[in-house]
């Protein structure tokens, strides 16, 4: 009796055992197998992108089997200009759209933060892609995807990776080429820029030397007119019957000249004439005084110089007067000029020489402005001279009011916010699905980083 029970509690017992045990099998059986399987999303896809140019996705494992998988991942490192990444997905028949592989591909982009060009490719053998601007042009990268042939993925992704790196290095030689031609060009016009800047700066200097040689005599020649003037008064300066005010302005006159003969030969520009001119004037009014004091008249009052020859000293007089082709305007000028003028004649003119010419001292352009404004510089200066010296070739040079030294100027000695070079929403991505028709409608998001 006895052992009977203890039969029929262990029965119950197996009995009790067994029966979760094969309710859980039923149910591995019955539900196990059709509990779905996590999809990638981006922040995995990134990741395997990271350090490898090809991801398959853990959802269409068999589109790209491991053998296959060695081969692309050979031909995409064997890409020595170009860096290709490359994403295996799912098929369009499981709803992928290209705009939805696109805003995947810039988000695994813009989290791996390397590569030139990355390409989605379908399990049913459907590409598209985007590229860097500077690498491909959208309608580069959707050619190359078009002439990327092939019966199956594998044969596709080594045909694009050899094309894609002989574009890039094809568009890099290129670029190189380019650079170098306009870089020489570069040379070449900066090499004759400096040549036409140094020839004109030498003919300027060459021209501006003549000029100068030129000024120098004709002034030179105004101070030796003064010396043999001062020299015709035959004075004695120690005779004590000479009166001492002829004796002080004789003074100033030889004083005067000295003061011109120095300054003209420290002269080395134009602008250095005016303090000869200015000595030259000072000297001739003396000279005038001394004349009038030895004939017992008065001393004349203090007038500008000739204007049609400053050698003839002080005014006597204003006239009118026009240069040819010019208005009349009134000038100062010694009794000689001024009964010339009223007699309808020309005036002793002051000539100068002008390239072996000779012509007026105010027609013989710029450099003669310094020489003018010395003479003129107590009377008014450039304010003076220019009414003066309207329409001449040195006229211009008063235009703005006369002051020391300041005449003949010039003498003397990816595109979207992320930053990373992929275009905008659209960018550069590669519009064209190498596939004609078909409606990729809604369906999916590879938005934020969830699941794909």
């Amino acid at each position: 009796m006895s052992s009977e029970l203890t039969t029929m509690r262990g029965v119950r017992t197996v009995r009790r055992l067994a029966l979760p045990a094969v309710l859980a099998i039923i149910a591995v059986m019955l539900f196990g197998f059709m509990a779905p399987a996590q999809a990638d999303n981006v922040s995995e896809i990134a990741n395997g992108l990271r350090n490898n140019k090809l991801y398959v996705s853990t959802d269409v494992p068999n589109a790209l089997p491991a053998s296959d998988q060695a081969a692309v991942r050979a031909a995409l490192n064997n890409a020595k200009d170009v860096d290709i990444r490359v994403v295996v997905t799912k098929s369009t028949a499981q709803g992928v759209t290209q705009p939805q592989l696109l805003q995947m591909l810039k988000a695994v982009q813009s989290r791996v933060g390397k590569g030139d060009i990355y390409l989605a490719v379908t399990a049913d053998d459907k590409m598209t892609g985007l590229a860097k601007k500077d690498v491909l042009s959208s309608k580069e990268l959707n050619q190359l995807i078009a002439q990327a042939s092939g019966s199956d993925i594998k044969s596709r992704l080594i045909a694009f990776a050899d094309l894609a790196d002989k574009k890039a290095k094809d568009k890099a030689s290129s670029s190189a080429t380019t650079g170098f031609v306009v870089l020489g060009l570069l040379v070449l016009v900066v090499a004759g820029g400096l040549g036409f800047f140094f020839v004109a700066r030498k003919k300027k200097l060459e021209r501006a030397a003549r000029q100068m040689a030129e000024l120098k005599a004709s002034v030179e020649e105004d101070v030796t007119r003064l010396g043999e003037d001062i020299s015709g008064l035959d004075l004695a300066i120690t005779d004590p019957k000479l009166p001492a005010e002829a004796r002080d302005d004789y003074t100033r006159a030889l004083d005067s000249y000295d003061a011109a003969k120095t300054a003209v030969e420290r002269a080395q520009r134009p602008d250095d004439m005016t303090l000869v001119t200015k000595a030259l004037e000072e000297g001739r009014y003396s000279m005038m005084a001394v004349r009038a004091r030895l004939a017992g008249q008065p001393v004349p009052e203090r007038r500008a110089p000739c204007f049609f020859n400053p050698q003839h000293g002080p005014s006597v007089q204003d006239v009118s007067w026009a240069p040819m082709g010019g208005m009349p305007r009134s000038v100062p000028a010694c009794a000689d000029d001024a009964a010339r003028i009223m007699r309808g004649e020309n005036p002793d003119t002051r000539l100068v020489n002008v390239d072996g010419q000779r012509r007026p001292y105010w027609d013989a352009g710029p450099a003669y402005a310094p020489y003018a404004g010395g003479y003129y510089s107590s009377y008014g200066g450039g304010d003076m001279l220019s009414g003066l010296l309207i329409g001449t070739a040195i006229g211009s040079m008063f235009g703005g009011g006369w002051g020391g030294g300041g005449f003949g100027g010039g003498w003397g000695g990816n595109d979207s916010g992320g930053g990373n070079n992929f275009g905008g929403d659209s960018g550069d991505a590669g519009g064209g699905w190498d596939f004609g028709g078909g409606d990729f409608g809604g369906g999916g998001d590879f938005g934020g980083g969830g699941d794909f």
